[in-house]
């Protein structure tokens, strides 16, 4: 039997440093890639200032000669209004470039003020499916958490009101990405185990997916693996485990560009914007019944997953029981609730929630064969009863 032709592509950073200390590299980055005049400094309300990295940022780009103004007012789930105040300051500062700090909202606003301030209009208006065209201000991504991998993707998701949306383009991937591990010995517990989540989520929605290759299956498959095994050192504060899912959490990120994201984070936006669940608990609340969904149907992919992550399993079904115990186990480290109820969630919100769920059809198209709403009424009511 024949394999079938390959057919993928995907945008990636021009420039991508990864390494301890890197950060102090960010002068070197902009002098590589030409980059002068002066620089907006996209971060969030409180970390940059309280690390006293905005200062250090501030003053290595001051030390090459780039002008600098600071936007520090982007809150986690960027809204449309917070992108569009600093796109104002963007195109009053006269900004010639972008350098975001922070989480996924860091990165995401940062990629959407550099469209808003060279083309105008509101953040709505790019909104997928709108296309993204130039001219857009070039961005160099610093992350600082261990999950959305944002700093390498197309993608920034923003709020407004109780919807997340997505500017999707490959115009909006960072010119450049510094990843320093040293960032992520501030990161709260609570917030590696999260973002974490948020990267699994990121590698198997890739791997049970129809756009699926044999390159995305690479990310996904190191990035697993990096995970399983550092999960717990990195939850108790070991700097090295935490440098190996900062490398997963970026890998995860190029899967998902080659393949999207599926049911679970079309289902999990919900409830970020309605119980305030970070994006990544969100996802670990409903990663395990779309395991077990998706077995179902790719039975031989779970198989190989199984053996690809060294569960030497016999079955698809005695891999997915295995795969689903490992991240149960790190839940459970971590006091990751395994329940929807257990997280707080009303029973009856539930039709609420697989409601809005449905309505992410740019997430469930890619998933094979496009869940149903009994499909997504079933995780979701798995995912409740935490079975």
């Amino acid at each position: 039997m024949g394999q079938a032709s390959l057919s993928f592509g995907f945008g990636l950073p021009r420039k991508l440093i990864f390494g301890r200390g890197s950060i102090e590299r960010l002068g070197e980055v902009v002098e590589d890639l030409g980059l002068s005049g002066k620089a907006l400094l996209v971060t969030g309300r409180s970390f940059a200032k309280r690390s006293g990295y905005l200062d250090k940022l501030k003053e290595i780009l001051e030390s090459n000669g780039v002008t600098v103004a600071i936007f520090d007012r982007v809150e986690p789930n960027p809204s449309a209004e917070t992108v569009e105040l600093g796109a104002e300051l963007g195109k009053r500062e006269k900004v010639d470039f972008i350098v975001a700090f922070g989480g996924g909202s860091a990165m995401d606003a940062g990629k959407v003020i550099a469209i808003l301030s060279l083309q105008g209009g509101r953040a709505e208006d790019y909104f997928y499916p709108a296309v993204i065209r130039p001219p857009i201000l070039p961005v160099i991504a610093i992350p600082t958490t261990c999950g959305t991998g944002s700093e390498v993707t197309k993608y920034a998701v923003i709020s407004k009101g109780l919807k997340k949306n997505t500017v999707a383009g490959e115009l909006i991937v960072p010119i450049a990405s510094i990843l320093d591990p040293d960032v992520l010995s501030y990161l709260p517990k609570d917030l590696l185990a999260y973002t974490s989540m948020d990267a699994i989520s990121h590698a198997i929605e890739s791997y049970f997916n129809k756009n699926a290759n044999p390159l995305s299956d690479i990310y996904v498959f190191e990035a697993l693996r990096n995970i399983l095994e550092y999960f717990k050192d990195a939850y108790d504060g070991s700097i090295n485990a935490r440098e190996r899912l900062l490398y997963a959490s970026m890998l995860a990120g190029k899967a998902i560009n080659l393949c999207g994201t599926t049911i679970v984070h079309g289902t999990g936006y919900y409830l970020t914007m309605k119980y305030g669940f970070h994006h990544g608990l969100a996802n670990a609340l409903l990663i395990t019944q779309f395991i077990e969904h998706a077995s179902n149907l790719m039975p031989q992919r779970t198989l190989e997953i199984g053996k690809r992550l060294g569960f030497n399993p016999r079955t698809s079904t005695e891999s997915t029981e295995l795969l689903i115990g490992a991240l149960n186990e790190l839940k459970k480290y971590s006091n990751i609730p395994l329940s929807l109820k257990d997280a707080g969630v009303p029973e009856e919100d539930l039709e609420k929630i697989i409601d809005e769920g449905m309505s992410y059809e740019r997430n469930l198209k890619n998933f094979p064969g496009t869940p149903s709403r009994r499909d997504v009424e079933e995780l979701v009511k798995r995912a409740f009863r935490g079975e």
